[in-house]
């Protein structure tokens, strides 16, 4: 293995689980962990320093922001968490301060670095980020709608009795309340959706909702997120580093609108390699729109 170096921001429950699902992964030499509080920091090592002998090609260590921004991709988890019946663009000015602090203590940043935003509200602090970090845009994203779409994918896949690889289904837009799925593009194994026996516009409708509902869910029955975005970042960075280019839905810049938001994107060794066009529908483009529009908004109100 290549001495690959991955350093995560923020020693909670998603930092924390996230370096877990790499070490179980085996995929990076190095993890560098840095947190606010250095106690709860180094405890999080020991325990995950425990992992070690099921994970020979994983070394995990404490470090500063400094030292982090010398590895190969470096991921931001930290912020204030989301509570109940909360809204993600709630949180947009104490999390934004705190990843503006974040890039600014990484400097001098690795310039082949890629920044990988966990934060939420994930696609204002991916833009945030793109502002201040100094990289390119393709080196710096977030992980956007990729666990909204895996969540559609596996529920569409139990709904008709399919393996979740064989559904090809996408969630765009905003990681939040405007996000929507791109179902006039879906197909299982080539079969457009709604031409698949067992699921008809009914069933979309109820999948959709969800799906959409999964996160706020989990939140009212046990306070936080963590699992399924962990091992989500790690697939993100084992693509990085294995230069698997594998099509994920991330939150990316888009042009238009001057705005983050999630879209298909082919993901490399030097990140955002191509952003795919994706063929909607009439009402699914107005709904992309007030997607972004809704960021936009959300975006000026706390000053651009």
């Amino acid at each position: 293995m290549k001495h690959s170096k991955i350093a995560i921001i923020g020693a909670g429950r998603v930092g924390t689980t996230t370096a877990y699902a790499l070490m179980l992964k085996n995929i990076v030499a190095e993890i560098l962990l840095v947190d606010i509080d250095p106690n709860r920091c180094q405890g999080e090592i020991y325990d995950l320093a425990d992992t070690l002998s099921f994970s020979t090609a994983s070394n995990i260590h404490a470090a500063t922001l400094k030292e982090a921004g010398r590895a190969d991709i470096i991921v931001v988890t930290a912020g204030i968490a989301q509570q109940p019946k909360q809204s993600r663009t709630a949180l947009i000015e104490v999390n934004q301060k705190i990843v503006t602090n974040i890039l600014s203590d990484l400097k001098p940043i690795n310039p082949h670095a890629i920044i990988l935003m966990v934060t939420n509200p994930v696609d204002l602090m991916t833009l945030c980020a793109q502002e201040h970090a100094g990289l390119p845009h393709a080196q710096v994203f977030g992980s956007g709608t990729f666990l909204d779409s895996k969540r559609l994918q596996l529920a569409i896949a139990n709904h008709v009795g399919v393996a979740e690889e064989s559904v090809h289904a996408y969630v765009l837009g905003e990681h939040g309340d405007t996000q929507f799925p791109a179902w006039s593009c879906a197909q299982i194994s080539g079969i457009p959706l709604l031409k698949f026996p067992g699921i008809n516009e009914k069933d979309l409708a109820k999948i959709g909702v969800q799906t959409k509902n999964k996160a706020a869910d989990i939140i009212l029955c046990k306070g936080s997120t963590f699992f399924g975005i962990a091992i989500c970042v790690a697939a993100m960075c084992e693509s990085i580093l294995f230069h698997q280019k594998k099509v994920f839905t991330l939150s990316v810049f888009n042009q238009e609108f001057g705005v983050c938001l999630s879209l298909p994107v082919v993901l490399g060794g030097r990140g955002i390699e191509k952003i795919l066009p994706i063929p909607l529908s009439d009402s699914e483009q107005k709904q992309f729109t007030a997607s972004a529009q809704a960021l936009r908004h959300a975006k000026k109100g706390i000053g651009e």
